[in-house]
């Protein structure tokens, strides 16, 4: 098989990315984590498919001719720059995967009478009056996977700060059970991850021209 530095620079990070959620699903207790390190997560994923993409089609060919490999660096800071606006400019989110929606109210509730003791549940609203905030249910296509998100105009940082805190460590008490959908996840991963590297394991001199050829267009 012919290698191809392309596909395994695009399919790397996403291989990678789907063991992780695939191990997350086998896993008897449950992530609980941000909207922030989830978009980051797939930012990261895609990652690879944004370098033989976007990034070198629109190549600065000009400018590398002056700064060689370091232009590769300025692209790569420019999407972190562009993910970093993504974060900032998306509502505040908390995520629990593994965890049904019963067990997702009840472990936010809990972790939200840490902040204020009045909180309560209204259909899919929580609602956390001492801090002025509301978080409401948001559908994510999984029935173990759940989210919230901060609604309304004013975000309480510093009492979000401490919600944060609370879930998690409220998850780090309980279990889940343990999803075998993972199962297919891992396997995919591991079979793109074969397919994309091990041609360029067999065949190091072609790989290491073709990432001389990408890197100095």
């Amino acid at each position: 098989m012919m290698p191809s530095l392309h596909a395994a620079i695009a399919l790397v990070p996403i291989a990678m990315y789907l063991m992780m959620i695939g191990f997350l699903k086998l896993r008897t207790r449950p992530l609980m984590t941000t909207g922030w390190r989830d978009t980051l997560a797939i930012g990261i994923a895609v990652s690879g498919m944004m370098a033989v993409g976007p990034m070198e089609l629109f190549f600065p060919t000009e400018a590398a001719a002056v700064w060689h490999h370091w232009v590769w660096a300025a692209l790569a800071a420019l999407y972190l720059l562009t993910l970093t606006l993504i974060l900032l400019s998306c509502r505040p989110r908390l995520l629990a995967y593994g965890l049904d929606r019963q067990q997702f109210q009840s472990v936010l509730l809990t972790a939200a009478k840490t902040i204020d003791p009045q909180a309560f549940w209204q259909e899919q609203v929580l609602n956390i009056p001492a801090a002025g905030m509301q978080l409401a249910e948001e559908p994510t296509g999984s029935s173990s996977i759940h989210q919230v998100v901060s609604v309304g105009s004013y975000v309480n940082f510093s009492g979000w700060l401490d919600l944060e805190r609370a879930f998690v460590q409220q998850g780090a008490n309980i279990r889940c059970a343990r999803s075998y959908a993972g199962v297919p996840l891992i396997l995919l991963g591991a079979a793109l991850m074969i397919l994309s590297v091990a041609p360029l394991v067999a065949a190091p001199d072609i790989a290491q021209a073709q990432l001389r050829e990408f890197l100095s267009r």
